[in-house]
């Protein structure tokens, strides 16, 4: 059945496109939550988080990110209801809770065993709480599932019907059966309350009190009927026709005593109490789809829809009013005005009027094209567009200059108007029958955006790329006779202008505000107003006075007016937050108007926003921030979810953390920012921001703590607070630290003792060194000895053979003179001669002599012959030292004053003494010992 009315819903479909002012309405795609298209049904915890019923399972919306959470036998979540700390769902043959684990995550306990007598193929439509009850329908029954018993019963069906739906109203059960009417649970059992001759195959989608007059419904064609006196009245009988019968699938009442329907193929319908329709939202205006499934007022007065395609979020208790254009049909509003109950929107495809009765703006003919500027003076309704200067009466335009590109049109005297265009300025001069167009200033050929005169008549213009130009005009209008061009050599002069305030000229850029000084005849930035404003974000340098002395500019946040406080020179500012955005109009071209009964009307770039004076008073005190989940990961690792009530002490493995915030406000034009802090890391604030999550790196081991704070306006919480721990590595542990210091002792002992060692190898080194130093000195020592020793022996050999050589030539010549002496021996004289030489030549002392030197040149030669042959005479050593000094048999002979023959016979002799064989050579013998 419920189908049915979906699919005949689909085929009715209003494509009026109505030009009406609406609350605020925030969409939600498929694509933005990353689920099902349909919603089936919608609930909220006490901390503000949204579940929603969708196609593809639980979705949750904490305000910043979904989540979503299938069943285990993945069909569809037709029914939610958030009961306490549970959320219960009911799906294709499944129902149960979840319940919230300690990191935030959801997880499911199916109650689908304790259902008494299921039929199979059962799902489970709606869940109501009442009484500690919770009620699941099917339409085969209703089951009735006890918190405190953990139990589930069935409630006994009069008929045995199929129960169409079920209704909490008043605290109370009510269900109605198809074909059997309307019941009410009583005291365990259901009481009939109207018959189903009464109700006929009128299908009750909702259940309300009528200005407390009694049981008041809403059918499921969108009909109104109420119980009195026991017979069923139908009501708001037009409106039903008005609003073309639509299939209805929920409805709330709200606390104003307005209704708002939930339709299959209209949308959404606001009503009042009276019958009137307020509101309609529908893809021709505002929504996504057309088909509403379920409807839900959250704590906040949202009316959250759920649509076959989609989610929507309608704020009907929002201040703020806009008309959304759509289809492009009226186009970007780049200015506006309101003239009794005619309401002007100049947009860049022309120039529309509605009445305050009227549905729809409507062209004003020969306005095509872009509008720059609309305003009234003196009476008269001036605009400014691309094509010239129209004169606008009612929703006629009537063209009184013809020059190209009218910026702006202001009072310069009486019946004389000044225009700023593209190329220069140009005069308008009132007449009995009309406006007169004077010709352009000769000598002035730049843009003239935005102009003010002075008392004294002399004009100022702003040029977006020379700054600001003062002229004086001669008497005929016709030129200049004297211009002044103030530059600002390092300002972006895009969206600058001039604008006079609070008796006072000045100029502003996108930077700064600089104040005219008269008196030293130049702009100045030390004002009060370019402090005011000094930390405001602003996107434009371009100021809007309103009449009454309120300054308008243009921030990031949103809007904000500057007015004089009391009677000094300081001013107030006030915000109306509508993020840039929301706005998003071209830069430069920003525009507001107050509209009668303090509202003002915000020109964006698809229609308009309107609000009242007390939008800047919107405060959001009662919300809180909260962290929603706290991950620790490691390089090599996923993530791991925290507990964020409990203590948290993170090994030193797991130093990633990343923490999710969120602070649920659920209006379109504000944007929660948020700012948050590691104390630990670092003790300052982040800049505000719209980031929900924060992530740390390889965090050092400390005690840390983590603080975040949101602000939605001018309104902040206080702060979250999450402390934790990172703990030691292991290396760095007590014990590991205690391992540590005993290695390092041991290797500080080891190093001590490889030292000693190294100590004791260096002194033994030093002293083999030493050791090798003193032997080198002495062998140097001994050499230079040896060397002295030779040089003695070579000095006494010498001299040995000086003395031998002597000797021997002294026995030769001896024994030459005593062989010539034998030739005369027979004289007695001669015979002594010879006698003398014989006895000199044999004389003992030239032994002595010789034996005493050699001696010295061979001192130990006699002891070794000795020692090795006793038996040697001293004849035989004679001739062994003569043979030591290697003398030949002929050189020994004049020494022992002997034939050579008998020298012969003496080395014959001495071989055998000393028992040498025949074949070892005598002298050399001699040498070796």
């Amino acid at each position: 059945m419920l189908f049915m009315l979906i699919l005949s819903g689909l085929l009715v479909c209003d494509l009026q496109t109505y030009a009406q002012e609406l609350p605020p309405v925030t969409n939600f795609s498929p694509n933005d939550y990353s689920a099902g298209n349909q919603n089936w049904m919608i609930s909220q915890a006490d901390n503000k988080n949204l579940y929603f019923a969708n196609s593809t399972g639980l979705l949750e919306y904490n305000g910043e990110r979904w989540r979503l959470y299938p069943v285990p036998n993945k069909s569809i979540v037709r029914s939610v209801k958030v009961v306490k700390e549970k959320i219960f769902t009911g799906a294709y043959m499944e129902a149960g809770y979840w319940t919230p684990r300690n990191n935030g995550e959801l997880v499911f306990q199916s109650l689908i065993s304790k259902f008494p007598d299921l039929n199979d193929g059962e799902q489970f439509w709606d869940i109501e709480y009442i009484d500690g009850q919770v009620v699941f329908r099917s339409f085969a029954g209703i089951y009735l599932y006890d918190l405190e018993r953990d139990k589930v019963t069935k409630m006994a069906n009069p008929t045995g019907k199929p129960v169409s739906n079920i209704f909490n109203f008043e605290d109370e059960l009510y269900f109605q059966l198809v074909g059997e009417g309307l019941y009410k649970f009583e005291k365990g059992q259901p009481r009939q309350i109207i018959s189903g001759e009464q109700l006929g195959d009128i299908a009750i989608m909702h259940l309300y009190d009528l200005d407390e007059d009694g049981l008041s419904m809403i059918t499921g064609n969108s009909e109104f009927y109420k119980m009195r006196s026991g017979l069923l009245e139908q009501f708001y009988g037009q409106l039903s026709d008005n609003i073309g019968k639509p299939n209805a699938l929920d409805a709330l009442d709200l606390d104003n005593g307005n209704l708002v329907l939930g339709t299959v193929g209209s949308g959404v319908i606001e009503i009042a109490q009276d019958g009137r329709i307020i509101g309609r939202f529908d893809q021709n205006n505002i929504l996504q789809n057309n088909t509403t499934l379920d409807l839900h007022l959250d704590q906040s007065g949202n009316v959250w829809t759920g649509l076959d395609y989609g989610i929507s979020v309608i704020d009907l208790g929002s201040t703020f009013r806009s008309f959304q254009d759509n289809r492009g049909k009226i186009g970007s509003v780049y200015d506006s005005y309101k003239k009794d109950d005619l309401l002007y929107l100049g947009t860049n495809q022309g120039l529309y009027v509605k009445e305050d009765d009227s549905e729809e703006f409507q062209l004003i003919p020969g306005t095509n094209g872009q509008v720059w500027f609309l305003d009234e003076i003196d009476g008269n309704l001036f605009c400014g567009h691309n094509s010239g200067t129209f004169l606008i009466e009612g929703a006629t335009a009537d063209k009184i200059s013809e020059r190209l590109g009218t910026w702006i049109v202001k009072k310069y005297k009486e019946d004389l108007y000044i225009q700023g265009h593209y190329n220069g300025i140009s005069f308008l001069r009132k007449e009995d029958s009309g406006f007169e167009d004077l010709p352009m200033l000769n000598n002035f050929p730049h843009s003239s955006k935005s102009i003010v005169v002075d008392k004294n008549l002399s004009i100022w213009i702003g040029n977006e790329h020379k700054g600001v130009f003062n002229l004086q005009l001669n008497d005929s209008l016709s030129a200049a006779s004297n211009t002044i061009n103030y530059k600002f050599e390092e300002e972006s002069g895009i969206t600058s202008g001039v604008f006079h305030f609070n008796d006072s000229l000045y100029y502003s850029s996108l930077a700064n505000i600089y104040k005219f000084d008269q008196v030293e005849d130049r702009f100045d930035l030390d004002n009060s107003l370019n402090h005011l404003v000094s930390d405001v974000e602003r996107v434009s340098g371009r100021m809007i006075v309103e009449e009454d002395d309120v300054l308008w500019g243009f921030s990031e946040e949103g809007i904000f007016s500057i007015e004089p406080e009391g009677i000094g020179s300081d001013y107030q500012l006030d915000y109306i937050f509508i993020d840039q955005d929301y706005r998003n109009i071209a830069v430069g071209y920003e525009n507001i108007n107050k509209l009668n009964n303090d509202r003002y009307l915000l020109g964006v770039a698809n229609g308009y926003v309107s609000f009242d004076d007390t939008a800047a008073d919107l405060d959001f005190e009662d919300f809180e921030i909260s962290v929603d989940r706290i991950t620790a990961s490691s390089v090599d690792s996923l993530g791991v979810s925290l507990n964020s009530s409990e203590e948290i002490e993170l090994p030193f493995r797991r130093n990633n953390l990343k923490f999710e915030f969120s602070a649920p406000i659920f209006k379109k034009y504000t944007n929660t920012k948020y700012s948050y802090r590691l104390v630990g890391l670092s003790s300052n604030w982040s800049t505000w921001s719209e980031e929900h999550e924060v992530s740390y790196e390889n965090l050092n081991f400390e005690d840390y703590i983590f603080e975040v704070k949101a602000r939605v306006g001018n309104s902040e919480t206080e702060p979250a607070i999450i402390s934790f721990t990172v703990e030691r590595p292991f290396y760095l542990s007590t014990g590991a630290i205690i391992l540590h210091v005993l290695i390092f002792l041991l290797i500080l002992y080891a190093v001590h003792l490889m030292n000693r060692r190294h100590h004791r190898k260096y002194l033994a080194e030093n002293e083999r060194a030493l050791k090798l130093k003193n032997l080198e000195a002495e062998k140097e020592i001994i050499k230079l000895q040896n060397e002295k020793l030779e040089q003695d022996m070579a000095g006494k050999n010498r001299e040995l053979a000086v003395t031998t050589m002597s000797l021997i030539k002294k026995n030769e010549f001896l024994t030459k003179i005593k062989d010539q002496l034998k030739e005369y021996e027979k004289t007695g004289k001669v015979q002594s001669v010879i006698n003398t030489i014989d006895k000199d030549i044999s004389e003992e002392d030239n032994w002595k002599f010789f034996k005493k030197a050699f001696s010295n040149a061979d001192k130990d030669f006699f002891k070794k012959i000795k020692s090795k042959h006793p038996e040697l005479t001293s004849n035989d050593l004679k001739l062994c030292a003569y043979l030591r000094l290697n003398l030949s048999s002929k050189e020994i002979a004049p020494l022992l004053n002997i034939s050579v023959k008998s020298v012969e016979i003496k080395r014959y002799r001495l071989r055998k003494k000393m028992d040498l064989d025949r074949e070892t050579n005598l002298t050399e013998y001699i040498l070796s010992l």
